[in-house]
C-alpha cells in the first residue's frame, strides 16, 4: 500500500464509517467538509443571478426586468428549487458529520445509517440541485441571445422563462437566500473541518 493512498487507508481503517465509504462507489466521495464548500459555491453562483440579470440586453430588461430585484419571472422559481435542494442537503451533510464526530466510535449499524443519509444528501444536492443550477444558467444564457433567441424558443413551443409567474418568488429574495445559505455552509465547512482535525489529534 502506498503511504499516500487514501482509499486503501480508509479500507484498512478502524472506523466502520470510513470502511463503508471506501467500499461504496460514488462520484461524491469527498469528505463532508469539502462537500459543504462545493455546495456553498453552487449557492454563490445562484446568488449571482441578480447582478447577471441586471446586465441583460436592454430590450429584455425593459420588458421583463425593469426592477431586477423585485421581478418575479419563472426563472426565479427554477433558481429557488436549486437553492432549496443545495442548501437543504448541505444541512443534511452537516448533521451527518456532526453525528459522526459526536457518536465516535460508531458501530456498524450507526455507520451504515450515516453513510446512507450522506449518500442520499449527495445525490439530491449535487444531482438534483446541480441540475437545477445548470438549468437556471442555461435559461440565463438564453437571455443574452436577446429577443431573437427568446422568439426562437417560443416558436419551438417552449415556455417563456422570463415571463412573470404567479408564485411571488422574486429574483432578489432568491439571491439573498442563496447568498446567506452559501455563507452558512462555508462556516459549517470550516467549523467541521477544524473540529475533525482536533478530534483526530486527540484520539
Amino acid at each position: 500500500m502506498r503511504p499516500d493512498d487514501p482509499i486503501a487507508e480508509r479500507l484498512l481503517s478502524d472506523s466502520p464509517y470510513e470502511r463503508l465509504r471506501a467500499r461504496q462507489f460514488s462520484y461524491f466521495a469527498q469528505p463532508i467538509d469539502r462537500k459543504l464548500a462545493l455546495q456553498s459555491y453552487l449557492l454563490f453562483a445562484l446568488a449571482a443571478i441578480l447582478p447577471i440579470l441586471a446586465v441583460f440586453p436592454p430590450a429584455l430588461r425593459r420588458t421583463y426586468f425593469a426592477d431586477v430585484a423585485t421581478a418575479s419571472p419563472k426563472l426565479a422559481f427554477v433558481a429557488l428549487i436549486a437553492v432549496v435542494f443545495v442548501a437543504g442537503t448541505g444541512v443534511g451533510h452537516a448533521v451527518v458529520e456532526h453525528a459522526r464526530l459526536r457518536l465516535r466510535p460508531l458501530d456498524e449499524r450507526q455507520a451504515r445509517e450515516l453513510v446512507t443519509v450522506e449518500t442520499l444528501c449527495s445525490m439530491l444536492g449535487f444531482g438534483t440541485g446541480g441540475f437545477a443550477t445548470l438549468a437556471t444558467y442555461l435559461l440565463v444564457a438564453l437571455g443574452f441571445g436577446g429577443e431573437r433567441a427568446l422568439d426562437a424558443l417560443l416558436a419551438a413551443g417552449g415556455g417563456n422563462p422570463f415571463a412573470p409567474s404567479n408564485l411571488g418568488v422574486t429574483v432578489g429574495s432568491v439571491a439573498v437566500l442563496a447568498l446567506v445559505s452559501g455563507v452558512a455552509l462555508q462556516v459549517l465547512s470550516a467549523h467541521l473541518h477544524v473540529r475533525g482535525v482536533l478530534l483526530a489529534r486527540d484520539s
